[in-house]
């Protein structure tokens, strides 16, 4: 069971929403970056990418309970930066995650598993 979502819109639509929060600057060293890819290629990932909703089993989320998931990563300073899809619409989130709950189930996965695989990939992409 899919949602109707294959693996690859998932992507696509994590990947556009992400790219979509750029320029972003550090707030602790002012360093801007313009894009996903110059993000990706001058911050230090660090793991694991979480999805709190998905954590707490909230497949179908409604407004108010949308959490949202994070992939933080270093600034060259040290400062810890987040990429968030807290402000996603809710129906988008809610579409991801009813795809994340059968797909972790169905490929035995747990939250953080199938959120690294899902930020590997879109890793991937950005930097092809």
């Amino acid at each position: 069971m899919s949602f109707g979502m294959t693996e690859a819109e998932v992507i696509l639509e994590l990947r556009e929403y992400h790219e979509g929060m750029f320029p972003r600057v550090c707030n602790n060293c002012g360093r801007r970056y313009a894009s996903l890819r110059e993000y990706m290629l001058n911050t230090k990932r660090l793991w694991p990418a979480a999805s709190y909703d998905a954590e707490l089993l909230h497949f179908d989320v409604g407004a108010a309970e949308q959490l949202g998931g994070m992939a933080m990563a270093n600034c060259a300073c040290g400062s810890t930066l987040a990429l968030s899809t807290k402000n996603m619409p809710n129906a988008q989130m809610r579409s991801l995650l009813q795809w994340a709950g059968a797909e972790m189930k169905r490929r035995g996965m747990n939250q953080n598993e199938l959120a690294d695989y899902l930020r590997d990939e879109i890793r991937k992409q950005v930097l092809a």
